[in-house]
């Protein structure tokens, strides 16, 4: 959708690229030239763009990958609207804009425009919040399903729930699906995984124990919600009960805790915040400390295990 410029942004950029794939995620490499142009827009590596693929209107987030480079995922959103596939060598055509900037696709913009009160609501979210929204709304394969989307997020800036359907009750109530080949239970029929059956102990080779000690205290809080199913990956462990709802990352020199819930906590103790839908908002936690796992983390925990249990999909989720 096309959109306003915005001042301070780059000159254009363009190059040709196949689209490759990492796990789940489509991406393609950015030319070094491109990244050394944007260069004055990065903030912690990242820069924001706004351009087209092939002709079709895209905005993103180039990501960094170390010694200057960006990688550029190219999202369902994006491959549909240009009419291209994992393993295409396409065209781009993009601009970096400023830090701060979130430019909206006029579909937005008209809707957020018509609703009493939701451009002023919109704006009053953080940068990166807005972006994220921005994302939500760009990921729809169909222009059906983007319109629902502009829809959904003009409610849920204005704090209003999405209607059931959309909550996906009915999800509460599915039984689960069991992978055939590693015996691991998902709410979704033939979910995206990794199918193996990995030792807990395997993320801690070569962590000093500290490390093990920070994740222990963390697990006792999440277990001391209810009963969990840990999920172990080759470099983290997941817990879920209906759905995976929080994790832990060991590093080096700390300990990674992430959890999703269903309202946004603007903190500054989180590192960062990603909003994936309007009410599923995954918070990443940062802990050196025992003391860092504190009663505001463990009421944080709680309502994070309520949505392990998928409760949140049974009453209104909060904007």
């Amino acid at each position: 959708m096309p959109e306003t410029p915005v001042a301070g942004s780059s000159r254009p950029r363009r190059f040709r690229a196949p689209i490759r794939r990492q796990g789940p995620n489509p991406y393609v490499d950015v030319p070094p030239a491109v990244s050394r142009a944007f260069a004055a827009h990065a903030r912690a590596g990242r820069i924001h763009f706004v351009g087209t693929l092939e002709g079709a209107p895209v905005r993103g987030s180039l990501v960094p990958v170390g010694r200057g480079r960006h990688r550029l995922f190219v999202n369902g959103g994006m491959r549909s609207a240009a009419g291209v596939s994992v393993g295409d060598t396409v065209v781009f055509a993009i601009r970096a804009v400023p830090p701060g900037a979130v430019p909206l696709p006029a579909d937005l913009a008209g809707a957020l425009r018509r609703a009493r009160g939701a451009r002023a609501a919109f704006d009053a979210r953080s940068p990166s919040y807005r972006r994220q929204l921005l994302r939500y709304i760009d990921d729809a394969r169909t222009p059906e399903t983007r319109r629902r989307r502009v829809e959904r997020t003009v409610r849920h800036v204005l704090g209003k729930p999405a209607p059931a359907k959309i909550r996906g009750e009915h999800l509460a109530r599915r039984a689960l699906w069991t992978c055939p080949r590693c015996g691991n239970a998902f709410v979704n029929r033939n979910q995206y995984h990794s199918c193996g059956r990995l030792d807990p102990s395997v993320p801690f080779a070569g962590k000093p124990g500290r490390i093990r000690e920070l994740f222990e205290r963390f697990r006792g809080m999440v277990e001391a919600c209810g009963p969990v199913t840990l999920v172990p990956y080759r470099d983290r462990i997941g817990f879920m009960v209906r759905v995976r709802f929080a994790g832990a990352v060991p590093k080096a020199r700390w300990l990674d805790i992430g959890f999703w819930l269903p309202r946004r906590i603007e903190s500054p103790r989180f590192r960062r915040i990603e909003t994936l839908y309007p009410d599923v908002h995954i918070h990443l936690l940062r802990v050196t400390e025992p003391d860092q796992l504190d009663p505001e983390v463990a009421g944080w925990l709680r309502e994070a295990y309520a949505v392990g249990c998928q409760e949140h999909l049974r009453s209104s989720p909060r904007g």
